[in-house]
């Protein structure tokens, strides 16, 4: 564990942390600036999809999400100068983390990578130069740090990186079946290379190239001799993305933490070669630091490398879960967040919601249209989760009427990457009853789809089906900017 503690330079640290309050502001605009999520996590819709231990989480009005949002841009400011630096990115985590859990509709996995390195950021050194920090307490000023700091943002992107490439050695995936869809839909648009992209070999090319850049991007990047090509291949992929699908700040992030595998020197080099007399060439340990005493360097070492292993061991486990969950993820979606299963597939929903009162015989057909958005009703028809808290929705909102004996059934059909539609939960069973979603474990009235995989019902890409709609079934398509990124 030595090799965590060896110094290094933090040029490089300094330039993420730059980097990172950039996005952190950009975050910001963009959410405001976003009519219909901006309007749904602030009170917008009737309802709101929580997470699971997180149902307290309640949004605010619109004046004070303008507010905090406001706040948060000042925060984002503080970061990219290094002012107040800990503190600043400790707050704008939570206010990141608090806007993140009001409606899990828009679940993006970039924003639990940015949630996450927003409180790993407040941990690391980022603000002992170039920051306002460093120029007003000199004590803290330094130019080398200890690597385990550059180490955990390393860490951070390479599990990105190898889990999104295990998760796509699927049978469809490698069959280049999700893109050939995606790319069918959207690639016209593309400037020049548009008609191009809509070839099916092209789409097979393109799974074959995510699939080998994921599951290499931690060795080729670590290795000298191989990163420098690395990264074009890095760069030319996450441009590709941003060109294709609206995947917000992810393409800037992934390529900005794969940046940290690069020589720690190489923001210093190239400062020293465009600003000589301000920069030096090499790093050197600052006269004016403060050099702990032993039994202090001892306490710092073991307290670091303690939240080093905490840290690595839930990244490494929790995304892991799923296999101990029956099922394919994929479909049932159990266990699928937190997992960096990213850019595999599309999935289509309808259906319909029924209410019904035992005691005064009474069935009530539920329009859902009503109480959700369009991002929302677009994720209820594909999740089960959603499902499920959804029909408590509708059990409290009956009962707060007075109505004791009410139940909530789905009769809601998905279809995944181009196959037929089927029920994804029990349509028999009164949803009502049934206490939460199990964490770890498969939920019962959730269907297994056997054929997920299987190739006989899968459609032509080309094939366009009407859609119809009546007073009791609801038809929605989930579009590739949502589940083609979560």
């Amino acid at each position: 564990m030595n090799f965590l503690f060896r110094k290094i330079d933090i040029s490089t640290l300094i330039f993420f942390r730059i980097v990172f309050g950039l996005l952190a502001l950009y975050e910001m605009v963009h959410f405001m600036d976003d009519g219909s999520q901006f309007k749904c996590l602030t009170g917008g819709s009737d309802f709101n999809f929580t997470y699971y231990g997180f149902e307290w989480v309640k949004p605010l009005p619109p004046e004070a999400m303008y507010a905090l949002c406001y706040f948060m841009i000042g925060l984002s400011l503080l970061i990219i100068v290094g002012y107040f630096y800990r503190i600043s990115a400790f707050i704008y985590g939570l206010g990141y983390t608090y806007i993140y859990l009001i409606e899990k509709a828009y679940y993006l996995n970039h924003g639990y990578l940015f949630a996450v390195l927003c409180f790993l950021m407040c941990v690391l050194p980022a603000n002992r130069a170039f920051s306002v920090d460093a120029r007003l307490n000199p004590s803290i000023r330094t130019q080398l740090i200890p690597y385990w700091g550059v180490f955990l943002l390393q860490f951070s992107m390479g599990v990105v990186y190898f889990y999104g490439g295990i998760a796509k050695l699927n049978p469809d995936w490698l069959r280049g079946i999700p893109l050939v869809y995606w790319l069918d839909g959207s690639a016209e648009d593309v400037p020049i290379i548009g008609h191009i992209l809509e070839l099916d070999w092209v789409a097979v090319l393109m799974s074959y190239g995510g699939l080998l850049l994921d599951l290499t991007a931690i060795f080729f990047l670590s290795n000298k001799r191989t990163r420098g090509i690395f990264l074009v291949f890095v760069i030319f992929f996450h441009a590709m993305n941003k060109l294709i699908f609206s995947i917000g700040i992810f393409p800037y992030l992934s390529v900005s933490l794969s940046l940290m595998y690069f020589s720690p020197d190489w923001t210093r080099r190239i400062a020293h070669r465009f600003f000589p007399n301000f920069v030096d060439a090499e790093a050197t340990l600052d006269t004016t630091d403060s050099t702990p005493s032993l039994l202090s360097r001892i306490w710092n070492k073991r307290l670091a490398l303690s939240f080093i292993v905490i840290f690595c061991a839930y990244h490494i486990l929790f995304p892991l879960r799923h296999f101990l969950i029956e099922g394919p993820t994929d479909w049932t979606e159990e266990g699928h967040k937190y997992s960096w299963h990213m850019m595999l597939r599309t999935k289509k929903g309808k259906g319909r919601f029924t209410v019904k009162i035992p005691s005064e015989d009474r069935v009530i057909k539920i329009s859902t249209k009503k109480y959700l958005n369009k991002r929302q009703r677009k994720k209820l028809f594909t999740h089960p989760e959603m499902i499920l808290q959804f029909a408590h929705f509708l059990r409290d909102k009956y009962q707060a009427e007075g109505y004791e004996d009410v139940e909530v059934y789905a009769n809601v059909k998905s279809k995944f990457n181009g196959r037929s539609y089927t029920n994804i939960v029990d349509r028999e069973v009164d949803l009502a009853k049934i206490a939460c979603c199990q964490p770890m474990k498969h939920d019962d009235w959730i269907i297994i789809r056997e054929d997920v995989y299987t190739y006989e019902h899968l459609k032509e890409k080309k094939e366009k089906q009407p859609i119809r709609k009546d007073d009791n079934e609801e038809n929605l398509s989930d579009s590739i900017s949502i589940d083609s990124i979560n």
